[in-house]
């Protein structure tokens, strides 16, 4: 029998996500569809990929697409914020004859409410999409595919899970070719073409803020440096790449590792930077690898601090000291290495006095680019699950969960109002400082990055 046609799609999420501005706006390829769109064309199934949102699509040019491709199967990735895109693509594009499939985050953690929200929606993806989605092109019976949740009759049917791809290497590489390369755009990327790339999946660790672990596994399966270095190997050389963001959490993880992905970068000499841009683990920052790192010529790194309060620290189950942080960044500059770091507003424990120890341990830290983020109850983490049980979520829709948003829960002393107040003090704090205005201007290299700095440096100063 031949496999069925397979549309992948990525949702518009620039109709949810509220930017400072458009030149700020945050535009990268989805390396999930990617690797899905790869696996099913090495086993042979016709396969695209439609990215709306680096497309900027409305519904009917989505619909237009789909029509044209007429695809037997269309797989539609979310997470919670864009769930709701997500429904409304579904119901501009269903038929009779097809089978629509949602994947990612939000259905891998809330399978049967996504097909109870939608019902244009057949099929909630959980966990890794690729073999699911060979299954559902080669038309195997649902009820023997493992991993998903799907509707029979008016029945919803949870099948067993399915067990996480052990060796990442067997996975080809994303098909890159089949998205709009030149649409994407990160603030602050120095050279172009520049392009993503994910070395690991899975995490160890129990932040009790992520969920993670939920989708990707509990446990970390690394690439092999050989693999790793391959598909660098073909970014330089197929696509001209001269900028790589590793968006792994866990880069750092096994430094020793990392070290051996470094010593293949100095051996090559490429015309190639790179930066650690997704908020890597600090403790696991030691002189050997920051000194390799900037050899193999990583300019910047990202650290997920989230407080500055030692046992806010704890009491997210983070598993690392404010000292491992402040011992990280500092061998990081050493090394003339740009840092950021992220924080959370909004804290299990966390009060007026906890939240400004996290603004004062900022700037003393001194980073390039301090993000305070008030916490975002996603449904699945282990805090969610206490501000439902202790406190109360305010959201009205799944789209006011987004970074941009309001704050939508009370718990403890936490309110929307404190929430927001603290967020805006810490930006105000952080980036008013006579030195970070100048360091800003000295980091400025484009006109698009220009246009972006300055709609950003207006909305902090209406933070006052």
């Amino acid at each position: 029998m031949k496999a069925k046609k397979v549309l992948l799609i990525m949702p518009n999420y620039r109709r949810v996500y509220k930017y400072v501005s458009e030149e700020a706006t945050m535009v990268e390829p989805p390396l999930g569809l990617a690797y899905i769109a790869s696996y099913l064309r090495k086993n042979k199934v016709s396969v695209a990929i439609l990215d709306a949102a680096a497309l900027d699509l409305d519904y009917e040019q989505i619909k237009n697409y789909v029509d044209k491709f007429n695809p037997d199967i269309i797989g539609i990735t979310s997470t919670t914020i864009i769930i709701e895109e997500a429904y409304r693509i579904a119901k501009a594009i269903k038929n009779e004859k097809r089978m629509i499939i949602v994947g990612g985050p939000h259905p891998s953690i809330l399978p049967k409410k996504t097909l109870e929200e939608c019902d244009e929606i057949d099929i909630s993806a959980i966990g890794e999409g690729e073999e699911i989605m060979l299954e559902l092109a080669n038309g195997k019976k649902l009820e023997k595919i493992r991993g998903i949740t799907y509707r029979k009759g008016k029945k919803i049917i949870s099948n067993k899970c399915r067990e996480l791809i052990k060796i990442l290497d067997s996975l080809p590489f994303p098909a890159r070719d089949l998205l709009p390369l030149d649409k994407y755009y990160t603030i602050g990327t120095r050279k172009s073409p520049n392009a993503t790339l994910v070395t690991s999946r899975g995490c160890p660790y129990n932040c009790n803020f992520c969920v993670n672990r939920n989708v990707l596994g509990k446990g970390f399966r690394a690439r092999s440096v050989e693999n790793v270095v391959a598909e660098i190997d073909e970014l330089v050389k197929k696509y001209g790449v001269k900028e790589i963001d590793i968006i792994d959490d866990n880069f750092t993880l096994i430094p020793e590792r990392a070290e051996r992905i470094c010593d293949e970068l100095i051996k090559r000499k490429y015309d190639l930077i790179w930066k650690l841009g997704n908020g890597v683990r600090a403790d696991k920052i030691n002189e050997t690898l920051i000194k390799k790192m900037k050899q193999a010529r990583c300019y910047s790194i990202a650290f997920g601090i989230e407080t500055g309060n030692p046992e806010i620290l704890k009491n997210i189950n983070k598993g690392e000291t404010l000292e491992d942080i402040e011992k990280a960044v500092k061998l990081a500059k050493k090394y003339k290495i740009l840092t950021t770091g992220f924080f959370i507003i909004g804290n299990l424990g966390d009060n007026e006095k906890t939240m400004q120890q996290t603004i004062d341990f900022a700037k003393k830290l001194d980073l390039d680019i301090a993000q305070f983020q008030v916490f975002i109850p996603i449904p699945g983490s282990d805090y969610t699950k206490i501000i439902e049980k202790e406190g109360k979520i305010l959201a009205s829709s799944w789209s006011d969960y987004g970074a941009f948003k309001k704050p939508i829960f009370i718990h403890g002393s936490l309110t929307p109002e404190l929430m927001e107040r603290m967020q805006k003090k810490a930006y105000h704090d952080y980036y008013l400082r006579p030195r970070m205005i100048i360091r800003k201007l000295l980091e400025i290299r484009t006109f698009k990055q220009l246009k972006a700095y300055i709609q950003a440096g207006i909305a902090v100063l209406k933070f006052r």
